[in-house]
C-alpha cells in the first residue's frame, strides 16, 4: 500500500494519535477539538493528494525556491495556522504538533508495511516536503501578525505624552518613544544602544533601580526630580516592569514615566492651605465645626473639644446635635438643614459644656462643596453673658465685633475702591491710625511701595473671582516693615460688594524657619556646612562638572596630632584650633569653593572648575598658612597646627562623588603615612 493510500484509509487512526499528543500542549486544551480535528483532517487529505500528484517543472522550480504549497494544501495550512493562533498556540507549540503528525503517520505506515513498496523512498521524500510546506504556510502568519502588532504598539506609545522605553539587562535602550526622544533632544535612532544614564539629567537616576527589578522580578515605582534647561524643577513618577521569558527569567525592562510637576505643586499648595486654615481655626476664640449631611462631625478645633469634653474618638463621626441641649436640638437640626439648602444659617442655641454647664452659643454655618459633596462649617461663640442685656441688633453687632477682634491678626473689610470700610483694633495698633484716619483710607497706603502693584492686583482678583491671597510687606507704626499673609474674600450686602480679609504676621515664623534651616545645615562650632549639607552640595556640583566635562577637585583635610591638643590644653583649646583652621581656610579659598566639616578634626573642600595642578598649588598654600599661624588657646598658651591634605581630581572612573571622596581619603592616608604636614595627590589619570 502506498503512503498516500495509507493516509487516506487510516486517517482516523492517525488523528487519534495526533489528538493524544495535542492534548499534552497547554494551549491545545483550550481549543475547540472538533474544529481542530476538521482542520487536521483536511491537511492530511491535501498532503495525501500532493504525494500522488505529478510534479511539473514549475512545481520543482517553486519548491527549490522554498515557496509554500499550492492549491488545497496552502489553503488548509493557512486555516489551520489561524485556528491555532486564535486558540492561543505559540510558535513552539505549533511546530511540536506538526512533528507529532509526521511521526504518527510514519510509525503507523511502517507498522502496516513491514516490506517497503518500491516507491517508498520517493513517497517519503514527497511526504516530508509536503509536511514542511504545510508547516511553513501554517506558521507564516506569526511573523506577519507580530510585525503588525509591533507597528500598532509603536504608534500607540509614540502618540503618548508619557515617556515609554524598553531597556536590556545592561541598561541599554532597545526602544524609546518620541516623547522620550524629545525630552533627551535626540532622534529615536540615536538613542538605541545607549545606556539610559547617558541620555541626560532627566534619566540618569532611573538605572540605579534596574538591578533591584532584575533581582526581585518585581515592578518598581518611584519619583524623580531634575532641573530642565529652563532652570525649572520637573517631577516625574515612573515604573520599571520586568519582562519575563517563557522560563520566567528577566529578558528586558519595560519602563514608563509621567510628568507630575503640576500635581506635586498642587499637593504642596494644598499642604500650605491646610496649614494656614489649621492656624486660623485653632487660633479662633470659638469652637470650629465641620459636619456632613447627617450632622456628623468631620473636623473641629481644640476649643470644641474642651467645651464638649469629648475625646477625638468620640468627636470623629459623632453628631453635633448631641452637644446641644435637648430642647434646642430640633431648632439646630432645622438650621443646619437650611444651611445645606440655602448655603448659610445662624442660630442661638443652648450647649451642654463639660465644665460650665448649659451655655448659650451663637453658631454660624456656611455650606461649601468638596468634590461635589456638600458640607457645612462654622464657628460657635458663647453669648450667654450678652443674651439677656442686649437687643437682637446689638447682639449681632457685638457678635461680629467679637469675631473680628478674636482673630489673631488684622481684620478688614474693603469697599469697591479698595478703601477700609471696617477693621479690628489690631489694625489700629499696627498702623498707629485712629478709626477716623482709617475710615475710607486706601489699603495700598499701608503697603510698602514695592508691593503695591501686587496688592492692587490681589484686590482686583478677589473682586473678580471671589477670593485672593498674597504675601505683602506692611508699613507699621512701631515695628517697621513686617511681612503679612493676607487674604480677601468677596461678599455682597444688598447691592454693595465688599472684600473681607485677614492679615497674619508671618515675620517671626519665617525667621524661625530660616534659623532652623541654618541649624540643620551648619556645623554649630565652625559655622561651615555639616557633613550632610556638604555632601548634598558636593553631589550637585560634582554632577554639574561631570555633565559639562569641567574639572573639579576635592580635598580631604585632617589636623595632625589633634588629640594631643585636646589632651594637653583641653577641649576648649581644640575648639579654638578648629575655628582657626576654618578661618585660615576661608581666607585661602574662593567664595564658590565648598568647605564642610566631615567629623571631628576632618574637613573636606570641593573646588569647582579646578584641575589637579591648581588644586595642589592652593592646598600647599593653605598648608603653609596653617603651619605659620600660632593660635592663642587661652591661659597664656598657644599652639601651632599642621595639617595633612589628600587631593583627588575627577577622572574617567569617578562615577559618583563617593568614588572621588574615597580617592581623596586614600591620598590623605598617604600624607599621614609618609610623615604628616604635607599634601598628597591621587595618581589617577585625569579626564581628557
Amino acid at each position: 500500500m502506498t503512503l498516500s493510500d495509507f493516509i487516506s484509509t487510516h486517517i482516523e487512526a492517525i488523528l487519534v494519535e495526533w489528538d493524544a499528543f495535542a492534548q499534552s500542549i497547554f494551549s491545545a486544551r483550550k481549543a475547540d477539538p472538533a474544529k481542530a480535528r476538521d482542520h487536521a483532517k483536511g491537511i492530511l487529505l491535501a498532503i495525501a493528494a500532493a504525494i500522488e500528484r505529478t510534479q511539473t517543472p514549475l512545481d520543482q522550480a517553486e519548491k527549490s525556491k522554498g515557496h509554500g504549497p499550492l492549491g488545497d494544501v496552502g489553503s488548509q495550512a493557512s486555516m489551520h495556522g489561524m485556528s491555532r493562533r486564535a486558540s492561543g498556540f505559540n510558535l513552539v507549540e505549533e511546530v511540536s504538533e506538526f512533528r507529532a503528525l509526521r511521526a504518527s503517520v510514519l510509525r503507523l505506515w511502517r507498522n502496516a508495511n513491514p516490506v517497503a513498496p518500491p516507491s517508498a523512498d520517493e513517497e517519503l521524500i514527497r511526504f516530508n516536503e509536503a509536511v514542511d510546506q504545510v508547516l511553513a504556510e501554517s506558521i507564516a502568519g506569526y511573523s506577519v501578525e507580530k510585525e503588525r502588532y509591533a507597528l500598532l504598539l509603536d504608534k500607540l506609545l509614540s502618540s503618548s505624552p508619557d515617556l515609554n522605553y524598553i531597556l536590556d539587562l545592561e541598561g541599554r535602550v532597545i526602544y524609546a518613544n518620541k516623547s522620550l526622544a524629545l525630552l533627551c533632544h535626540l532622534p529615536v535612532e540615536d538613542m538605541l544602544g545607549k545606556r539610559f544614564s547617558e541620555l541626560g539629567s532627566a534619566t540618569d537616576k532611573i538605572p540605579q533601580h534596574l538591578a533591584v527589578v532584575i533581582q526581585n522580578k518585581e515592578t518598581f515605582c518611584g519619583d524623580l526630580q531634575y532641573t530642565n534647561d529652563s532652570g525649572h524643577v520637573v517631577s516625574y513618577e515612573y515604573l520599571l516592569v520586568p519582562v519575563l521569558d517563557e522560563q520566567g527569567q528577566v529578558e528586558a525592562i519595560a519602563g514608563s514615566a509621567r510628568e507630575i510637576t503640576a500635581r506635586k505643586q498642587l499637593e504642596d499648595d494644598i499642604g500650605r492651605e491646610r496649614s494656614i486654615s489649621d492656624t486660623i481655626i485653632e487660633s479662633a476664640s470659638g469652637a470650629f465645626f465641620m459636619i456632613d449631611q447627617q450632622f456628623h462631625l468631620v473636623r473641629w478645633n481644640k476649643y470644641l473639644q474642651e467645651e464638649t469634653g469629648w475625646s477625638d474618638a468620640q468627636l470623629r463621626g459623632g453628631s453635633i446635635l448631641d452637644s446641644i441641649h435637648g430642647d434646642d436640638r430640633a431648632l439646630a437640626a432645622a438650621k443646619f438643614m437650611a444651611a445645606f439648602a440655602t448655603g448659610y444659617a445662624h442660630m442661638e442655641v443652648r450647649v451642654n459644656t463639660h465644665e460650665h454647664g448649659t451655655r448659650y452659643f451663637l453658631k454660624s454655618a456656611r455650606r461649601f462643596m468638596v468634590d461635589n459633596v456638600p458640607y457645612v462649617a462654622g464657628f460657635c461663640f458663647d453669648v450667654t453673658d450678652r443674651k439677656q442685656s442686649e437687643e437682637a441688633l446689638e447682639k449681632e453687632k457685638i457678635f461680629s465685633d467679637a469675631l473680628i477682634e478674636s482673630i489673631p491678626g488684622a481684620f478688614y473689610v474693603l469697599d469697591m475702591e479698595g478703601s477700609f470700610y471696617r477693621w479690628n483694633n489690631y489694625l489700629n495698633r499696627l498702623t498707629g491710625l485712629s478709626d477716623r484716619a482709617l475710615k475710607q483710607r486706601p489699603l495700598l497706603l499701608s503697603i510698602h511701595e514695592e508691593d503695591r502693584p501686587l496688592a492692587a492686583a490681589t484686590i482686583k482678583e478677589a473682586f473678580d473671582n471671589g477670593y485672593a491671597q498674597a504675601e505683602l510687606h506692611v508699613l507699621t507704626k512701631d515695628r517697621g516693615i513686617r511681612l503679612f499673609f493676607m487674604t480677601a474674600r468677596r461678599f455682597q450686602v444688598g447691592r454693595d460688594t465688599y472684600l473681607v480679609g485677614v492679615g497674619t504676621d508671618t515675620t517671626e515664623w519665617l525667621a524661625k524657619m530660616k534659623s532652623l534651616e541654618h541649624q540643620a545645615w551648619t556645623d554649630p562650632l565652625t559655622q561651615v556646612a555639616n557633613r550632610s549639607h556638604f555632601l548634598d552640595m558636593a553631589r550637585q556640583e560634582f554632577a554639574r562638572c561631570r555633565r559639562y566635562a569641567h574639572p573639579v577637585s576635592l580635598w580631604m583635610i585632617d589636623i595632625d596630632h589633634f588629640k594631643t591638643v585636646n589632651d594637653t590644653y583641653g577641649h576648649h583649646a581644640g575648639d579654638i584650633a578648629l575655628q582657626s583652621l576654618v578661618s585660615t581656610s576661608q581666607q585661602t579659598l574662593r567664595d564658590w569653593d565648598i568647605l564642610g566639616r566631615i567629623g571631628g578634626e576632618e574637613f573636606a573642600v570641593l573646588l569647582p572648575e579646578t584641575g589637579a595642578e591648581r588644586a595642589m598649588l592652593v592646598a600647599e598654600r593653605l598648608r603653609q598658612a596653617v603651619a605659620a599661624s600660632r593660635i592663642d588657646v587661652g591661659d597664656g598658651a598657644s599652639v601651632v597646627l599642621t595639617i595633612s591634605i589628600g587631593i583627588a581630581t575627577v577622572v574617567d572612573d569617578d562615577v559618583d562623588l563617593e568614588t572621588l571622596l574615597d580617592r581623596a581619603d586614600q591620598a590623605l592616608y598617604e600624607a599621614k603615612r609618609t610623615g604628616r604636614d604635607k599634601v598628597c595627590q591621587s595618581k589617577q589619570v585625569l579626564l581628557g
